[in-house]
């Protein structure tokens, strides 16, 4: 592929729009820590989210829908438990760029 392949365009104001959502999403304490959990845990139902972040369950699940909604995170369905994850490569990618920029001296 060639460098310029690579590149990606913006072609329109609603792609910005798109792109500002997403990290208004990333911007919120609480969700980021969620993403971090499952960055570190692969999967974990609302339950096991809400245990470690010392938070009840309804206010993950509120977190965890927005999540979804933006798709950074895809769910799992096993009996009666959903399970969630990180969407893909993409969104833990973020997340470790803006820690190396973070941590960078």
């Amino acid at each position: 592929m060639e460098e310029t392949d690579k590149r990606i365009t913006v072609k329109t104001t609603e792609t910005l729009a798109d792109l500002a959502s997403v990290f208004k999403i990333f911007g919120d304490f609480t969700r980021l820590t969620i993403l971090s959990l499952l960055m570190d845990h692969e999967e974990l139902c609302v339950g096991d989210i809400a245990e470690r972040m010392n938070m009840t369950q309804s206010g993950v699940s509120h977190q965890l829908a927005l999540l979804k909604q933006s798709k950074l995170v895809k769910t799992k369905r096993e009996g009666k438990s959903i399970y969630y994850s990180i969407a893909d490569e993409h969104v833990s990618a973020i997340i470790r760029i803006g820690m190396e920029h973070v941590l960078e001296e």
